[in-house]
């Protein structure tokens, strides 16, 4: 499930690990059902991953 997915990145932002919260964002918007949803979490990914290569 996609949801279960985001929470678990989120949780893994929260928790300091961007990297494993990126790779989750990325595979939930692989899994996400609508449009709107899979560009949100597309974004929250590359948000992440752009903070990594700083």
């Amino acid at each position: 499930l996609p949801r279960h997915t985001a929470v678990a990145a989120y949780l893994h932002e929260r928790d300091g690990d961007p990297a494993t919260a990126a790779r989750l964002y990325a595979e939930a918007a692989r899994k996400a059902p609508d449009l709107a949803e899979r560009g949100h979490l597309t974004r929250q990914a590359a948000r992440l991953n752009a903070r990594r290569r700083r």
